[in-house]
């Protein structure tokens, strides 16, 4: 502890200095972390899956099946800076792509059968919800998701909110004990 207290005496003509850098670099180092930033995740959810009979044209009797498959890919921008330039890279082309909210786009073949959805950009925490339809054939896949910023990250998305076990058994425990209070203060009241 002595070499410590030693160094700082002889440091006593700057110490303020020495502080004063600490305080500087501690600040841009909280600024940095905090920084305003692109993070875009993406995931997939409400696929929905449907075999329609057609009677054949030539004999009733007969009837052709169309396996009709609908998905949703959801990409969100949970930054708080604007994405811009977004690729979302399907393995194959879909017979129909719909966009939600409707807006600038382009979707094109690039190589290997993928398709390419490019969307100039997404603004801070905006869902771009893509619905793919796929006619008697099989279902694509999500190849890639990349911005001019940054790659995106998948997570799990789910159209109804799920909690954790301990938030349903509080939530659960709170409720008993309010049909209890409630219960009781009856009971006084009446009594």
């Amino acid at each position: 502890m002595t070499s410590l207290e030693e160094l700082w005496r002889l440091l006593s003509e700057v110490q303020t200095n020495v502080v004063g850098l600490g305080f500087t670099l501690a600040a841009t180092l909280i600024i940095y972390m905090f920084r305003s930033k692109v993070k875009l995740i993406y995931g997939r959810a409400n696929n929905s899956r449907n075999v329609v009979f057609t009677p054949h044209d030539h004999d009733s009797a007969q009837s052709n099946a169309n396996e009709i498959y609908v998905e949703k890919f959801f990409l969100q921008n949970v930054g708080r800076k604007t994405a811009t330039r977004v690729e979302f890279v399907l393995s194959s082309t879909p017979n129909d792509i719909s966009i939600f909210e409707p807006r600038e786009s382009e979707i094109k073949m690039v190589e290997k059968g993928n398709c390419l959805i490019k969307i100039p950009q997404i603004a801070p925490n905006e869902l771009v919800i893509i619905d793919c339809l796929y006619i008697n054939q099989r279902s694509a896949w999500i190849s890639s998701v990349k911005c001019a910023e940054c790659l995106a990250s998948e997570v799990e998305f789910w159209t109804v909110r799920r909690f954790s076990n301990f938030v349903n058994w509080s939530a659960a425990v709170l409720i008993i004990l309010g049909i209890a209070f409630i219960a009781q203060t009856l009971f006084a009241i009446i009594l």
